[in-house]
């Protein structure tokens, strides 16, 4: 029976930050669905565009970025911000 085994080099630095996108999906009236892929752990449920508009805000999504998906969640389902870098840190703090 062979054992896996797992290399960690000493200089090598701890992951803090990932990168993916922001996958809002529209689910009902002024309900939004925000998840950050490609972890996915969560799936975040938030009301109104306000609060989409926080949310958005607090992961620092430049404000143009930000109307561009609540435009665009007006007339389509789904949205994605791609090209999001957040912190463990955020990521734990936004629920996401």
């Amino acid at each position: 029976m062979t054992r896996a085994t797992t290399s960690h080099r000493a200089d090598t630095p701890p992951v803090t930050h990932r990168v993916g996108r922001l996958w809002i999906r529209w689910a009902g009236v002024s309900t939004y669905d925000v998840m950050f892929t490609p972890t996915g752990n969560a799936d975040l449920r938030i009301t109104t565009e306000d609060g989409l508009r926080s949310l958005l805000g607090q992961a620092a999504i430049p404000p143009a970025r930000i109307e561009e998906a609540v435009r665009a969640l007006r007339t389509h389902r789904e949205h994605e911000i791609p090209g999001v870098t957040l912190s463990l840190e955020g990521l734990r703090k936004l629920g996401l």
